[in-house]
């Protein structure tokens, strides 16, 4: 019995052993299971997963998607490495990219997916995590928000939003952070931002974002998710000071008798140059006001001559500038010579005066920009290029990236002067009857004309009828082909424009190219939209829709 009883308590203390084995056991698989948990790069509330909303299509830093055409989620953002999927699959960290989409590529991170999911590894970053073209997005695919880096790079959370899609900041290079570039119609950035060593591409533009989240930009030309980032790149140079043509989204404003005129200018809405400051403060209130709640343009183009601004008129005049900058749009103001057939200041030592009246009042605010001389076809290019050197020594103290020259004859040719100043913008202007009737011959007509400073130029003018049917025959009719194709060609190279015009009918009356109508006078004037099929074109090359 003593035998039996000993080898009982010999069984009853293995039997303790293994269940206190078996308890341990237990134990270690709930720890292990713990850790898996809050370790794993899918898991919620991981590395980067704080809560957000989406709204408009913005980016969420570390990899979340963004929601296309406007519409808001007010989900989490997806932790660094994605979020497990109902059935255990593992987005890979930076986000995804729709269909041909290419996002800031990022290092892949395993994890552990629960109930045998799989994970995928999101690719490797090329030298710090820049995109080579800027990253690109086909109709309206999300991408990443540029992801992390195996070499210690940060996320990049550059690139605001456009009206229908976000690019990712575009990885990193070396570690630093990079803007990205601004989506346009369904989140297609242009061909540049940063290149995969870490420089700026040849062939495009970093811009992230004017316009981004609202229809007219704020001041600074940023969009609402950061500021607009370097230079406007391109073979033919590079615009000082990092402004980008393309967030021009712009209008001319100009006088019902052509800004071709020897007397005083009256913008489209004025009545006469007796008006005080106050009375023109009233009418640009209004116009402007049309150019960006009926037209979505945050920029406009006014012209001046030597008696517009030398004479007391300028005083009331220089209201129809003042308005804009405190509403927050940019303005381009440009010379037109006061006799069409000259094409060129009657008196340089007068222009010169001109000139320096309007650059002592504006120089220090960075929403004014100078178009030096509109249509110079007074000039040969050589003579073209003479004047415009005199002018850059006479103001040395504008800011270059607030420089518009225009090309060589009529605005037509920017290709045989451009290379004298790579690092100013360019400006070019296209009308209708000027022969293409096909969509591909307006963009070979408009491109043929910029040599390399395509990067670099906006168009100052474009002009078709706008109260055309645009649901039928586009090519075989010369107004149609030229406004889709070139509104094509516009957003496709991100040059940003300017149509000709946004007012510029009297009262009642009305403009085959312009869009506004205007009703009354003074501060009863009021303005409706014509052409409304022809605008969508306008403001897709915007990048608007």
């Amino acid at each position: 019995m003593a035998r039996y009883f000993a080898s009982q308590r010999r069984r009853g203390w293995l039997q303790d052993e293994l269940n206190l084995c078996g308890l341990v056991s237990v134990l270690l698989i709930a720890l292990m299971a713990g850790c898996s948990s809050s370790n794993s790069p899918g898991a919620s509330g991981g590395s980067g997963g704080s809560a957000s909303t989406v709204v408009g299509g913005s980016t969420s830093a570390g990899g979340g998607q963004t929601t296309v055409g406007g519409a808001s989620s007010t989900t989490s953002a997806t932790p660094t490495g994605g979020s497990s999927s109902p059935g255990g699959t593992i987005a890979p960290v930076g986000g995804t990219t729709g269909a041909g989409g290419v996002g800031g590529a990022t290092t892949g991170s395993s994890g552990t997916t629960g109930g045998g999911g799989t994970t995928n590894s999101g690719g490797t970053t090329g030298r710090g995590g820049t995109t080579g073209s800027g990253g690109t997005t086909e109709s309206g695919g999300t991408t990443g928000g540029g992801g992390t880096t195996n070499s210690g790079g940060t996320i990049s959370n550059g690139g605001t939003t456009g009206r229908g899609g976000t690019t990712g900041g575009g990885g990193t290079a070396g570690g630093g952070t990079t803007a990205g570039g601004t989506t346009a119609r369904g989140g297609t950035t242009s061909t540049g931002g940063t290149s995969s060593s870490g420089g700026a591409t040849s062939t495009g533009r970093a811009d992230a974002g004017a316009d981004a989240a609202q229809d007219v930009a704020p001041p600074d030309g940023r969009g609402a998710g950061g500021a607009e980032a370097g230079p406007v790149g391109g073979a033919g140079g590079t615009v000082a000071g990092g402004t980008g043509v393309a967030s021009f989204h712009c209008m001319n404003w100009a006088d019902n008798r052509d800004n071709f005129n020897t007397g005083h200018l009256l913008l489209s809405g004025m009545t006469s140059d007796t008006d005080t400051n106050a009375g023109v403060t009233t009418t640009a209130t209004i116009v402007l006001t049309a150019f960006t709640d009926l037209l979505k343009a945050n920029s406009y183009r006014i012209p001046i001559n030597e008696p517009t601004v030398l004479d007391p008129w300028w005083n009331s005049y220089k209201a129809a500038i003042d308005v804009g900058i405190a509403k927050g749009m940019k303005v381009i103001i440009g010379f037109w010579a006061q006799d069409k057939s000259i094409g060129k200041p009657v008196d340089n030592t007068r222009w010169y005066a001109m000139w320096k009246v309007v650059i002592d009042a504006y120089v220090s605010n960075p929403l004014v920009y100078y178009d030096i001389h509109n249509e110079p076809h007074g000039f040969t290019p050589a003579q073209w290029i003479t004047q415009v050197n005199g002018w850059l020594a006479q103001f040395p103290n504008v800011p270059r990236q607030q420089i518009i020259v225009a090309g060589s004859g009529w605005d037509d040719n920017v290709g045989n002067v451009a290379s004298s100043w790579p690092d100013l913008m360019m400006e070019i202007h296209n009308y209708a009857n000027n022969g293409p009737t096909t969509q591909a011959g307006w963009n070979s007509n408009l491109l043929n004309r910029l040599g390399n400073a395509v990067s670099r130029t906006i168009v100052g003018e474009w002009a078709g009828t706008v109260n055309e049917d645009f649901t039928t025959g586009i090519d075989g009719n010369a107004d149609k082909s030229f406004i889709v194709g070139t509104a094509d060609t516009i957003f496709n190279n991100k040059m940003g424009s300017c149509w000709w015009a946004g007012a510029f009918a009297p009262s009642g009356g009305t403009s085959g190219t312009t869009f506004l109508v205007q009703k009354g006078t003074g501060a009863s004037m009021t303005y409706t939209v014509q052409g409304a099929a022809a605008l969508t074109y306008i403001q897709h090359s915007w990048g608007l829709n």
